[in-house]
């Protein structure tokens, strides 16, 4: 990873946009349910919240198009600077209950309209820049950088706020982020797809047809339906968090296990990259899910009597969890050809958002009707190791071989490339 990083100028740009992107988003994210969770004291509020960060992705779809034909760079750029200025304005409005909640849920929409087309153009331009078997080193390395980032600002907050959030501080570090990731955009440039001299200018629609038909027919349709499955029920989980972790470690203690869980992040970014390609990829994707659903079962038993053993069994959850998401990244990177990575990764991402926003409602109601919260976690596990079995009795997953082995298909997706 690290000659990967050394050796490849662009790469190295666009790592510094993504830490900076990343810690931005990643602060926005964790911290917007947490404000919700605690301004207003209602589950159904936070679950509204978490289905309106979901909610635009539903149209990822349309995105896709957009971001193979036109400049992703300048795609990441505009988005950028609207997410600055949702930022910006969290940070110099104070967020107390007088604003009123649709002032929260406005800030949210934003938000999450911007990042539509800022995450699939940077899921397609890193194809662009590094070598095919360096994909998965690539989302690793990006993956670390970050995450080390994100423990490192967290753990900052924790101990100069005490532990308490102070909400535009954060929201204010948040667009600093963000602000420096415009800037290391500038330095970035996209070796563009144009269309031939001659040739007709490409149709949306029959982008759109080409892209989900490539995913029909490859092995990405059972990945893609095991993502939204998992996505589904984690959103269930998230929306819940912070009542789970307030009623059994305190506010402070939420912090704690989100610094936890980036811990976890860093070490399956560190060993998907180093090792992960020495495995199989379909049985190392049921192992992770399955150890992640068992270790997920001991979490809630053991956090409510053991505070320390509810953090080892965090970062282990949060590892396994992260590794599997790691590879199903890469796969979708790995496997369409280059100028159809945005539609394949934007259509997979419409139904996976599809079904967060259920899951962020769904979430809402069974935190405001479940005696005990504890219980929806443990609903997680046992979706995550019904998915498990699912995958590893499809036999084209069960087959896949090691990362590096799968070659690239071609438009029409023909199966033995697999």
């Amino acid at each position: 990873m690290l000659g990967l990083f050394k050796n490849n100028k662009m790469f190295r740009t666009l790592l510094v946009y993504q830490i900076f992107s990343g810690l931005g988003g990643g602060m926005f994210s964790i911290f917007m349910l947490l404000s919700m969770h605690l301004l207003y004291q209602n589950p159904i509020y936070t679950g509204v919240a978490a289905f309106l960060m979901a909610a635009p992705h539903v149209f990822s779809f349309a995105a896709g198009p957009i971001v193979d034909r036109r400049n992703k760079v300048s795609i990441m750029r505009l988005t950028t600077l609207l997410e600055f200025s949702v930022l910006a304005l969290l940070s110099l409005s104070p967020l107390q209950e007088y604003l009123g909640v649709m002032f929260m849920f406005s800030v949210v929409l934003a938000f999450s309209m911007s990042a539509l087309f800022e995450v699939p153009a940077g899921t397609a331009l890193l194809p662009q820049l590094v070598q095919e078997e360096k994909i998965m080193e690539a989302n690793s390395l990006i993956q670390i950088v970050s995450l080390v980032g994100g423990v490192t600002i967290a753990a900052v907050l924790f101990y100069h706020l005490g532990g308490e959030p102070d909400h535009r501080f954060i929201y204010g570090l948040s667009a600093a982020f963000v602000a420096l990731a415009f800037v290391a955009s500038l330095f970035l440039k996209d070796p563009a797809v144009k269309t031939k001299e001659g040739e007709p200018p490409p149709s949306y629609l029959q982008d759109l047809k080409d892209g989900a038909k490539f995913i029909r027919r490859s092995i990405l349709l059972y990945t893609t339906i095991a993502v939204v499955a998992l996505s589904l029920f984690a959103e269930i989980t998230i929306v819940n968090r912070p009542m789970f972790f307030e009623y059994h470690v305190g506010a402070q203690g939420y912090v704690v296990f989100v610094v936890m869980a980036l811990i976890g992040g860093i070490i399956a970014s560190a060993f998907v990259g180093a090792l992960g390609k020495r495995f199989r990829v379909g049985q190392f994707i049921f192992m992770a899910l399955i150890i992640a659903s068992v270790v997920r079962i001991a979490f809630v038993l053991v956090l409510p009597v053991q505070f320390a053993g509810g953090i080892a069994l965090m970062i282990l959850y949060s590892t396994l969890a992260i590794s599997s998401g790691l590879v199903f990244t890469s796969l979708r990177q790995k496997i369409p050809p280059k100028d159809m990575v945005g539609r394949v990764d934007t259509i997979s991402r419409t139904f996976e958002a599809l079904f967060v926003t259920i899951g962020a409602l769904a979430g809402g109601f069974l935190g405001s009707v479940v005696p005990v919260v504890d219980y929806i976690f443990i609903f997680q596990a046992v979706a995550y190791a019904v998915i498990a079995l699912f995958l590893i009795l499809v036999p084209s997953i069960r087959k896949l071989p090691k990362i590096n082995e799968i070659k690239k298909a071609d438009n029409g997706a023909d199966e033995t490339a697999f």
